[in-house]
């Protein structure tokens, strides 16, 4: 966590901070998946943001985090050169604030329980059309609470 506040604090370019979930990429990502509002990409985003907060609530902690927007990206890791893709990241970010001009994200281990998390990841991996699920690590500031 404490990467997360510095990065931003030198890289003044920088102000999210994210975390990718399962291996390390074998490419580098140079191109983005093309991404319009139209019903399928819509779907999808209800469907990851459903497995998240029903997770959230099963384990009791809505109350604790303030709030946990869903965020689909049209980033697809370990695509190959040249490979066509529909596929899109999509990432976690757990906040806890008093007033939400201030806050920090949920830490794993601490405010948000590891097996929950990982249980969330798992579940919104395993939707078609998903890439990779990122956690959001930026606090306010420098990052907003949602993303714009």
């Amino acid at each position: 966590m404490w990467l997360a506040k510095l990065i931003p604090r030198i890289c003044h370019a920088v102000n999210r901070v994210c975390h990718v979930f399962g291996q390390c990429s074998t490419q580098p990502i140079k191109t983005i998946t093309p991404t319009f509002l139209t019903m399928p990409v819509l779907d999808l985003l209800r469907e990851a943001d459903c497995a998240a907060q029903t997770t959230l609530f099963k384990a009791g902690l809505t109350r604790s985090i303030s709030q946990m927007p869903v965020v689909l990206i049209p980033v697809h890791f370990d695509r190959a050169e040249g490979e066509e893709s529909m596929q899109r990241s999509i990432v976690i970010r757990t906040f806890i604030t008093n007033d939400f001009m201030t806050g920090i994200p949920a830490t794993p281990g601490q405010q948000l329980p590891v097996e929950v998390l990982n249980d969330m990841v798992g579940r919104i991996s395993s939707l078609s059309g998903i890439s990779r699920v990122l956690f959001d690590l930026t606090a306010k500031p420098p990052g907003t609470t949602e993303w714009e």
